[in-house]
């Protein structure tokens, strides 16, 4: 599975995950959420199963940008991006 990028361009955090990954030379592909309701969807399914979402739901957090790299396994946080 090819590692998918669910992002905001507005989201501050987006510029930085996205030089990282650049960095480490990680093929993805990209899904802006705030484009298109087809998209907010996708992300929104993420966001509801997955349990790296669990420490953010409630705490006005959005959690993207969100990187999947499994069915089953996505990261939040760039310290994570190897």
């Amino acid at each position: 599975m090819k590692p998918v990028l669910y992002y905001a361009q507005t989201c501050p955090d987006t510029k930085p995950f996205i030089e990282k990954l650049n960095e480490l030379g990680i093929n993805y592909e990209e899904v802006e959420v705030m484009t298109s309701l087809k998209n907010l969807k996708q992300f929104l399914y993420i966001r509801d199963t997955y349990k790296e979402f669990d420490k953010i739901k409630g705490n006005m957090q959005i959690g993207i940008p969100c990187l999947v790299v499994s069915e089953s396994e996505c990261i939040l946080e760039i310290e994570k991006l190897k």
